[in-house]
């Protein structure tokens, strides 16, 4: 069945005439004609669907393709919807309302009988989904919305069931997976190497994707995944590669204490490609906070203000607003790379001290020093999973990141640990990228002020847990010290 051609047309309203019929069969494409949801069999083996309008059927036509559409476009369908004239078009699109702007959607007034037929030969649908394919996940995860599963049924069409094992993230809403996958028909074997899956907005997966081709290529093979490609829907979209299998998260690594080996792989090998084309240009004069702005790494205005509360607790009453504004003032120069933008202990995995990416979604253009101290700022104040999250205030954490960041410790690298401290993993993983920032920064205020920075970006979200945002909250404090000391370091008063 995964290799049959698609060439069914799903035809819904005014047939087709008897000129573009011909043209239809001459690429090999067969019209089914329908007044309401086509059986599974007929929604599989098609590549497109055709709304046809006149002036009797705008309002039933344009109801059924409000319905269907989503679901066509989520199968790999391409839809037409024609009009007798602009007139019909016109209140067609009217009635059809968010239709008309779904991808894969597009409109034509009375086109030439050979035009829609050969749009149509043109479109790739991909292989027919699998709609046998069983979809387990591992663990009390959250179930696939039946909006996605023909994502994956796409995507994984020669397989008889996948196992899906959810993996931590970052904050945005994307879900990703390792996916062990049961083949149906292959000649090599039943079982592959796992793949990694990434389900999120279609517009986020496209995006991604294009940093793939951009940007891989800088990255050792092996060190990061090799991207099968993307599958598509109406709304949300899927992203397959391979998955680096017997890895482990860099942030339990951190976390026991054995993470040295892989934080020096992570910059010198696996970044290193991307870290090197900084020195074939000239550094860059401008203020750091602008660059990492420029790039969408922190977004000023949506730094939450509730973080405001605790801060006026530390005797500091700076805004969001006036802190970027003397970021912005800072008379700076820094060396600008492809940095990776989201660099943090879950989009790292380890395996035999091998540090590999698997997430490319937020690569941009941006200071040399940015990825080390996102790093640095998300070990340092990111909650671990054993500690309690209902409690609001960690006096010993805080004490802790006080002694890391105060303004001093940018000037050399902070004292090591008490090793039988509880935050001795913490101390050890900081001074180590520390030392990496204060080395390659351009000027003596740029690593501090992309410290400044990634603290003020970690305040864009407060709807974590309690003991997540005090984390965040006394992140702020922290980052308007830092901001207050290079203020005065720039000459200005504070």
């Amino acid at each position: 069945m995964a290799d049959m051609f698609r060439g069914r047309v799903l035809w819904f309203g005014i047939a087709p005439s008897p000129e573009m019929r011909r043209e239809l069969r001459n690429r090999r494409l067969a019209v089914t004609m329908l007044a309401d949801a086509p059986a599974a069999d007929q929604l599989v083996a098609a590549c497109g669907a055709v709304f046809s309008f006149d002036t009797s059927n705008i309002d039933s036509v344009s109801a059924l393709a409000r319905e269907l559409a989503p679901a066509l476009v989520d199968h790999g369908l391409r839809i037409e919807i024609l009009a007798t004239g602009d007139g019909v078009l016109g209140r067609a699109q009217k009635a059809l309302g968010e239709v008309t702007r779904t991808r894969d959607v597009h409109a034509r007034t009375a086109p030439e009988p050979h035009e829609l037929p050969e749009r149509l030969a043109r479109h790739e649908p991909g292989p027919h989904p699998n709609t046998r394919l069983e979809i387990q996940l591992a663990g009390n995860r959250e179930p696939i919305s039946d909006q996605d599963i023909p994502l994956f049924q796409r995507a994984f069409y020669d397989c008889r069931k996948i196992v899906l094992s959810e993996l931590g993230g970052g904050r945005s809403r994307a879900r990703v997976f390792s996916v062990h996958a049961t083949l149906e028909n292959s000649v090599a074997g039943a079982w592959p190497q796992p793949f990694f899956v990434k389900l999120d907005s279609t517009d986020k997966i496209v995006k991604e994707a294009e940093n793939y081709r951009s940007f891989a290529p800088f990255v050792p093979f092996g060190l990061r995944p090799s991207v099968h490609g993307c599958v598509l829907g109406a709304t949300r979209g899927l992203l397959v590669g391979d998955f680096a299998d017997k890895s482990e998260p860099l942030w339990d690594q951190v976390r026991r204490n054995v993470a040295s080996l892989a934080i020096s792989s992570l910059f010198e090998t696996t970044l290193g490609g991307w870290r090197e084309q900084a020195y074939a240009v000239d550094p860059v004069k401008g203020s750091v906070a602008a660059a990492l702005e420029q790039a969408n790494f922190c977004v000023p205005s949506r730094i939450k203000k509730s973080y405001l509360d605790y801060a006026r607790t530390q005797d500091i009453r700076v805004t969001p607003d006036q802190l970027w504004t003397r970021l912005g003032a800072l008379d700076q120069t820094y060396r600008k790379a492809p940095m990776h933008g989201d660099l943090h202990g879950e989009n790292v995995r380890v395996r035999n001290g091998n540090a590999i990416l698997i997430d490319f979604a937020s690569v941009a253009s941006g200071p040399l020093t940015a990825d080390l101290a996102a790093l640095e700022t998300w070990f340092a104040f990111e909650l671990p999973p054993e500690e309690a999250r209902d409690d609001y205030e960690n006096a010993k954490w805080r004490a802790v990141v006080d002694r890391l960041y105060a303004p001093a410790s940018f000037l050399h690298p902070p004292d090591p640990s008490d090793p039988t401290s509880s935050y001795c993993w913490m101390v050890s993983a900081v001074r180590q990228i520390r030392r990496l920032g204060i080395a390659v920064q351009s000027c003596s205020s740029e690593y501090e002020a992309a410290v400044a920075v990634s603290l003020l970006r970690r305040c864009m979200w407060d709807d974590g847990c309690t003991a997540d945002r005090f984390r965040r909250a006394h992140g702020y404090v922290v980052a308007s010290r830092l901001i207050a000391d290079l203020r005065n370091e720039n000459g200005t008063p504070s």
